[in-house]
């Protein structure tokens, strides 16, 4: 009889050993498990923050772009302005538009491919392609004023980055007209710098 109560109490303890270590084992409801890789993959790197640009990394993409344009022979006509939280690439109406029309030119696609490809890398960031036209009026069957050029040409502009992969919901269009000018006075430069289609990339928060 002893023996036999010696080894309930044994077998007894077993059990309340086990079922106390079996209790912290048990993970907490609705809490995943994750392996240790697979828990090194959900850690961010460091620099990898998605949520954000910072200021250094906007310098690069703006001096990426300036040297592409470089490249292609476009310095002139395509203009990179960086800012700690923006860039904007703006370009003279020359170089995606004939005179009065809104059919994309050749030469534009290899500037609007370098947008795609930058804003596909950054699920995050945002588009705003505005079109700009200088004081001149005008009057066709197709466009009854600035308005409706400068917009028409945005959109344009906003449907050829669609089309290669960018969400719409990404971008937004606006037509200027000559409402905001890059410079003033009536001179031939200056109604050339003024008439352009801009392309801002920004974070939106």
């Amino acid at each position: 009889m002893i023996t036999l109560s010696d080894l309930r109490l044994l077998v007894l303890g077993f059990l309340i050993l086990w079922c106390v270590i079996d209790k912290k084992n048990v993970p907490e409801p609705n809490t995943p498990t994750v392996s240790a890789k697979t828990a090194q993959k959900l850690i961010p790197a460091p620099g990898s923050d998605q949520t954000h640009v910072d200021p250094d990394e906007w310098q690069a993409f703006g001096e990426e772009m300036q040297h592409f344009v470089g490249k292609i022979g476009l310095e002139k006509e395509v203009l990179i302005e960086s800012a700690p939280h923006e860039i904007i690439v703006s370009l003279r109406d020359t170089v995606p538009f004939d005179p009065g029309k809104v059919n994309l030119r050749r030469q534009a696609m290899p500037v609007l491919a370098k947008v795609v490809a930058l804003v596909l890398s950054r699920p995050l960031l945002s588009l705003e392609v505005s079109g700009r036209t200088d004081s001149v009026p005008i009057s066709t069957s197709k466009f009854a004023s600035n308005w409706e050029l400068s917009a028409a040409r945005a959109s344009r502009v906003a449907r050829y980055l669609i089309e290669n992969g960018i969400d719409p919901s990404r971008i937004s269009v606006r037509g200027y007209a000559n409402q905001k000018p890059r410079v003033t006075g009536f001179s031939v430069e200056n109604h050339s710098a003024n008439q352009r289609v801009e392309i801002r990339l920004y974070h939106d928060a």
